[in-house]
């Protein structure tokens, strides 16, 4: 077997595919991290499962997201999650934007696009069983301004507060899930973030969704999403970027395709190599992701990201990332052959191995 994919398996997991394997049945969560266009290296994977196991489970299965995250798993939860997928794969690649464009383009554009992926009737289209929980951050203080030089000034006395402590965050955010009506995750208790969950509606589920992909200074925050606790509601990455929450089903385990092996509770930990997440939340989850010579592999020796629309032209940047989606493929391929063989365990690496 080749080493396009890695799989990690916290120690409950683990234990649950050597003496069990693995089958769709099992999956009671699955999770989307923030990550803007770095999902086109999983959105082949994401086809993968909406066509080949979310019709296998019989279950509800609760789907939580965040940026790019969320608007993933609101396709997944489509009654034809592969065409959602397809449309928000589309729409995604093919945003354009002028030279050095602000945010009052930006946030045009946006939202034009989350219209275009959700379609004409985006809450009559999601599955019964198929809950989302969508993660935004409820802004505090200067980190709520409309101006780009005030905000610029908040979130670097954010970033500066983070370096010295995680615990410092929920001075500037609280963390606001819109989630289905009278879903629940299997927490059984939130972090320091001061939570509160908002039920979905179809008057709020596009403002929920344009909310956790709204990145400070480049997309303009959403004001008082209906009924919601009131205020400016930004990227849910910057409290929930590739989760650190202790999700830990009863009577299943946690999905989770993620775009590289490295795991950051928070936005404003990317740069921090020291801060990771913690491997005892992740005892339950499964994380796919492909493996640094894959990643070596492609265009540029790296995943597509955000920066590419300032250090790209459009032609270059959409053939880029058009060969990443071409070749993310592969990841398909390999774990669909561990997968028939029986889940054998050499494949699977323990989550230690990338969690603190």
């Amino acid at each position: 077997m080749t080493d396009l994919l890695h799989i990690y398996a916290g120690q409950h997991a683990l234990k649950h595919i050597r003496q069990q394997g693995l089958s769709p049945q099992d999956i009671r969560v699955i999770l989307g991290a923030s990550g803007g266009p770095k999902w086109f290296v999983l959105s082949h994977l994401d086809r993968y499962f909406a066509r080949e196991w979310l019709p296998r489970i019989p279950h509800p299965i609760d789907m939580m997201g965040s940026s790019i995250g969320a608007w993933r798993m609101a396709s997944y939860a489509n009654l034809n999650p592969v065409a959602a997928i397809d449309r928000l794969e589309d729409g995604y690649k093919n945003q354009r934007y002028s030279e050095n464009a602000e945010a009052d383009e930006i946030t045009a554009k946006v939202i034009e696009f989350v219209d275009y992926a959700l379609g004409d009737t985006p809450f009559d289209d999601l599955h019964p069983n198929r809950h989302l929980h969508l993660v935004t951050a409820r802004c505090k203080g200067a980190t709520a301004a409309a101006s780009a030089r005030r905000q610029a000034w908040a979130f670097g006395r954010v970033a500066l507060s983070n370096l010295i402590s995680r615990s410092n965050l929920p001075r500037y955010f609280d963390r606001v899930v819109f989630r289905t009506r009278g879903a629940s995750l299997p927490l059984a208790h939130w972090d320091q973030f001061a939570t509160q969950q908002v039920d979905l509606t179809a008057n709020n589920l596009r403002p929920a969704l344009q909310a956790s992909g709204a990145i400070p200074v480049v997309i303009h925050g959403v004001t008082n999403p209906p009924g919601a606790p009131s205020g400016v509601y930004r990227d849910g990455g910057m409290a929930d970027y590739h989760f650190d929450l202790p999700l830990k089903p009863d009577n299943g385990l946690v999905l989770y395709p993620h775009f590289s092996p490295v795991m950051k509770p928070g936005w404003f930990d990317k740069p921090l190599r020291w801060r990771k997440v913690t491997a005892d939340h992740y005892s339950h989850t499964i994380v796919i992701c492909p493996s640094p010579a894959f990643i070596e592999s492609l265009p540029f020796r790296k995943i597509p990201d955000r920066k590419d629309f300032e250090r790209l032209d459009d032609t270059t940047r959409l053939n880029y990332w058009q060969t990443v989606i071409d070749e993310n493929q592969r990841l398909v391929d390999e774990f669909d052959d561990w997968w028939q063989q029986g889940c054998p365990l050499e494949k699977v690496r323990p989550i230690e191995e990338i969690a603190a």
